[in-house]
């Protein structure tokens, strides 16, 4: 079941954990999550993170035959939601344009980033999604 109000910041490490469970489409055993980390990992490790995770409430596990199976329990969207705005409240006091100007002023944004975000910002306003 999802847990709605997930404030626990992850640390990198936990973090790529997560994004290969997501990958996944938020249920993996633990080989499959340790090859889509994209780094070596030894069991050891990996199977230490995992235990962190299901002990902060993101992570379920299961046995199936001699495997451990990992499930989701927060969502990918669900999370990037609450990380973004704990983001933008706490390096730009709450404001976006702040926030863009940051990335803009860093090079961080090209042209056709900033259109699609105009033509985004025009669609919210709209009433769209």
């Amino acid at each position: 079941m999802e847990q709605e109000e997930k404030r626990c910041r992850l640390p990198e490490s936990e973090l790529d954990v997560m994004l290969a469970v997501w990958k996944k489409g938020g249920q993996a055993s633990a080989p499959e999550i340790g090859e889509g980390l994209g780094r070596q990992l030894t069991a050891s490790a990996l199977h230490s993170y995992l235990k962190r995770l299901e002990e902060k409430g993101f992570l379920s596990c299961r046995k199936e035959g001699k495997v451990n199976v990992y499930t989701a329990l927060v969502s990918e969207d669900n999370y990037r939601r609450a990380e973004s705005g704990s983001v933008l409240e706490k390096l730009y006091g709450g404001s976006l344009k702040t926030f863009a100007a940051a990335l803009w002023d860093g090079g961080k944004l090209s042209a056709a980033e900033v259109a699609d975000l105009r033509s985004y910002l025009d669609e919210l306003e709209k009433g769209g999604t």
